[in-house]
């Protein structure tokens, strides 16, 4: 028979099971990141990080929806850590206008701040996403490899996404703007062409928007220490 006694007991010793966990991982991770702000660009009128845009912070939501985040991690270790910096994830072409032509770091908490999500991943299916925009030339490129991904890269496990695609008539003398080219076995009939729906659009301004081409000084004050292909 449970008594208020035991009643007591067990809800005071639930109340600080919990009291711990929560402050483990919400309020100590809150008082050691939660003040970030962004910080000044060195010599220049900008701040760090850059925000994104409207139709990209939609994408979030896109990306969220799609399960992404079970296949891809947005996160660059550092070099003892694992080999995030060798294959190339941490590198980016430099945005800020100064020497060298590409930067090459780990990530850093404050490089999320903007983000309304923030899909750090703890599973490698699919390559690191935090730098992809430096990997895809344009948005058609990406869009080509989200409808189809096995035309790319064979070996691909990525599923494709061609609902965020929808085909129909094409309505002038030409393809619209944004149509896709596709080759022979992805080709829909003659008169016809694909183009991407709201959230295909919006899925692929955030994954444009993944990319880290500045330095933020506080966080990495020296140079990489590359590791070998052969330490790995």
């Amino acid at each position: 028979m449970i008594t208020p006694v035991h009643f007591r007991k067990f809800f005071f010793a639930f109340l600080a099971i919990f009291g711990f966990a929560w402050t483990g991982l919400v309020v100590l991770p809150w008082m050691q990141l939660g003040h970030l702000q962004p910080m000044p660009q060195p010599g220049g009128n900008d701040i760090l990080p850059w925000d994104a845009s409207g139709l990209a912070h939609a994408g979030e939501r896109v990306y969220a929806a799609n399960g992404c985040v079970y296949c891809h991690t947005q996160q660059v270790r550092a070099p003892q850590s694992g080999a995030d910096l060798v294959r190339g994830w941490g590198t980016a072409p430099n945005e800020s206008g100064d020497k060298p032509a590409e930067i090459t770091r780990r990530t850093f908490p404050r490089d999320y701040i903007w983000q309304g999500q923030v899909f750090l991943g703890n599973n490698r299916i699919g390559a690191d996403l935090t730098n992809v925009a430096a990997r895809f030339k344009d948005a058609n490129s990406l869009y080509r490899y989200l409808y189809d991904p096995s035309v790319l890269n064979p070996h691909s496990s990525m599923p494709a996404y061609r609902f965020l695609f929808t085909t129909r008539r094409v309505a002038g003398a030409a393809p619209a703007e944004g149509a896709l080219v596709l080759d022979a076995r992805d080709k829909p009939a003659p008169g016809y062409e694909v183009i991407p729906t709201s959230d295909g659009q919006a899925l692929v301004a955030y994954l444009l928007s993944l990319k880290k081409g500045y330095d933020l000084p506080d966080e990495n004050p020296g140079p990489v220490a590359m590791p070998t292909e052969e330490s790995q």
